[in-house]
């Protein structure tokens, strides 16, 4: 497949500068759907790729190819203080070719809609909280249709509870297909929207490789300080609510599983979890059989879906049926140091509790449940 964005050999320097700043002889490439997560420690060289990578900083050597506009957000938010929202949104696209006003404003409207901000439509960015106007500087640079977005340390001006509305944006935008390359300092983030992780040090690409391998098959002792470093300062729970953010997690789940892992399922009740992945099941289910992910399930009910699978593909969807004595806490996932809590209503709710501790009582418990069920028939 053929890149979508392409730097051979980038090197910027900040002028006058004598020792090592900016980027030295960088190259990466971006498939179409493509996420990539940047990181490194202070001064690495992040944000100087990305507006490199932009055209907002001019090279010294080296070239960068796009198939397509290319979209940059940064911290700042760079939003149009004397225009409305909308008339932020609509500007870009209607003065780079020529297009409806009514189809623009339209086009504006529903992704406004789609991330609640319908009611901030006619408002200036003065107006906006901080999250607010990160999530429009998104949309923003959504309206101009790019091929790719590069998204720079949007969240490090904001507290946790709007860090987390503009993370939702962009990982509901990961599952919509957007092609990405974003720096951020949440590793969690990471973990659960990146495809590929570009490590920076000194201005340079010490790693460039898979997430999954990236995460749990690290051998560099730099990184590896600089991971453990990072994770001290994630938070250890986070809430994802409604349709989008439950099938981004799931879809961005199986992004960071390795081959062959195995996903502990209990509580399940019959086809429950297939209807608020909706339209997207299919692609779960694709990526899942590709991956060779397990699901080991105790359930009270089995659906339709589940008993297709099993007959289908009994090697990696193996059910017991939990005992109706045994009262189930929750409807929960446990893979590796993660417990998920899954809430079946009208919008449904993942609540993610990382620790190693927490998750094994919770993988014990499964396997109580395991032992004293039987195979589904």
């Amino acid at each position: 497949m053929s890149p979508i964005l392409e730097a051979t050999h980038v090197t910027h320097r900040f002028p006058g500068d004598t020792g090592i700043r900016g980027i030295l002889d960088v190259s990466l490439s971006v498939a179409p759907g493509e996420v990539v997560c940047v990181l490194g420690p202070s001064g690495s060289g992040k944000s100087t790729l990305l507006r490199s990578l932009a055209g907002l900083d001019p090279l010294d050597a080296g070239s960068v190819r796009s198939s397509g506009p290319v979209g940059y957000v940064s911290q700042e938010y760079a939003l149009w203080p004397h225009l409305s929202v909308i008339e932020n949104l609509v500007l870009a696209p209607s003065s780079t070719r020529a297009a409806d006003a009514g189809i623009l404003r339209g086009r504006a409207q529903k992704l406004l809609a789609r991330f609640d901000l319908s009611e901030q439509a006619d408002r200036l960015p003065a107006k906006l909280s901080g999250g607010q106007r990160q999530r429009v500087a998104l949309l923003r640079a959504v309206m101009a249709e790019p091929n790719v977005l590069l998204l720079d340390e949007v969240t490090s001006a904001l507290d946790p509870e709007l860090t987390k509305s503009v993370l939702d944006l962009i990982r509901t935008l990961s599952k919509d297909g957007y092609a990405m390359v974003l720096v951020t300092h949440h590793l969690s983030f990471a973990l659960s929207v990146a495809d590929r992780i570009v490590f920076l040090d000194e201005g340079t690409v010490r790693r460039d490789e898979a997430a999954v391998t990236f995460f749990s098959h690290q051998s560099d002792p730099k990184i590896k300080s600089f991971l453990i470093d990072i994770a001290r300062r994630d938070e250890s729970v986070e809430i994802f609510q409604g349709k989008e953010q439950f099938q981004a997690y799931h879809l961005g789940l199986l992004k960071r599983l390795p081959e062959g892992a195995t996903i502990h399922v209990a509580g399940a009740v019959g086809d429950a979890w297939y209807r608020p992945m909706g339209d997207l099941y299919e692609r779960y289910e694709e990526l899942r059989f590709r991956k060779r992910i397990v699901w080991k399930m105790v359930s009270y009910e089995r659906g339709e879906i589940d008993q297709r699978l099993e007959q289908e593909h009994p090697e990696l969807n193996r059910f017991r049926s939990m005992p109706r004595t045994v009262r189930n806490p929750a409807n929960y996932n446990v893979f590796g140091d993660t417990v998920i809590t899954q809430i079946f209503d009208e919008e449904p709710v993942i609540i993610e509790v990382k620790g190693r501790q927490v998750a094994e009582a919770y993988l014990r418990f499964f396997e109580e449940l395991w032992e004293a069920g039987t195979p589904k028939k």
